[in-house]
């Protein structure tokens, strides 16, 4: 995803503060699984799916917009958890992709982010080089997933169709090795 790494506040050394509805309902939280929505959403992209150990969910997808200076925005959609937890629904909730043995194995995102701990979210007021909004998520220990919405043309029956994707970038800080002699 093309990015532009300048208007993370974290290349600049400062800190995201909670100030939007997103931060607060996902800074400090866990992130028991990852899913993929491959097949095409409400907004015709694909889309992400963060589930909390809480039992929340966070739905990600991204979608064309002409009224704002965004070509493509990204959308979310909280699904709060569940009002009753039943023993074997916190189990589920509590033991990750572990929990459930009809899973597929996990890719390297999915290994990477799930049971990890949400210390930060920024959401970009400004667009990045290709028009879209983006947003990133910082896990404890300095890793992050950027999101971005990413305009484009999808051929269809009735011809072509300007839509956007979501893309997702997932980094690491570079760690110092020492080596004694």
């Amino acid at each position: 995803m093309a990015h532009d790494e300048s208007l993370l506040p974290w290349a600049r050394g400062e800190r995201p503060t909670p100030t939007t509805d997103l931060q607060a309902y996902l800074e400090r939280q866990q992130v028991s699984r990852c899913y993929y929505l491959d097949a095409v959403g409400p907004t015709g992209s694909r889309g992400i799916v963060l589930e909390l150990t809480t039992g929340a969910k966070l739905v990600i997808w991204a979608g064309r917009d002409w009224t704002s200076g965004y070509t493509a925005r990204l959308l979310f959609r909280w699904l709060p958890p569940p009002r009753i937890i039943l023993p074997r629904m916190a189990r589920a909730f509590s033991g990750g992709r572990e929990a459930d043995p009809a899973n597929a194995p996990p890719d390297d995102l999915q290994q990477r982010i799930e049971g990890a701990l949400i210390h930060g979210v920024l959401v970009t007021t400004r667009p990045t080089t290709c028009g879209g909004e983006q947003t990133a998520i910082e896990f404890v220990g300095g890793a992050r997933l950027a999101l971005g919405g990413v305009p484009m043309m999808r051929a269809t029956p009735e011809g072509e169709v300007q839509l956007a994707d979501i893309e997702y970038v997932y980094s690491e800080p570079k760690r110092r090795q020492i080596v004694l002699p």
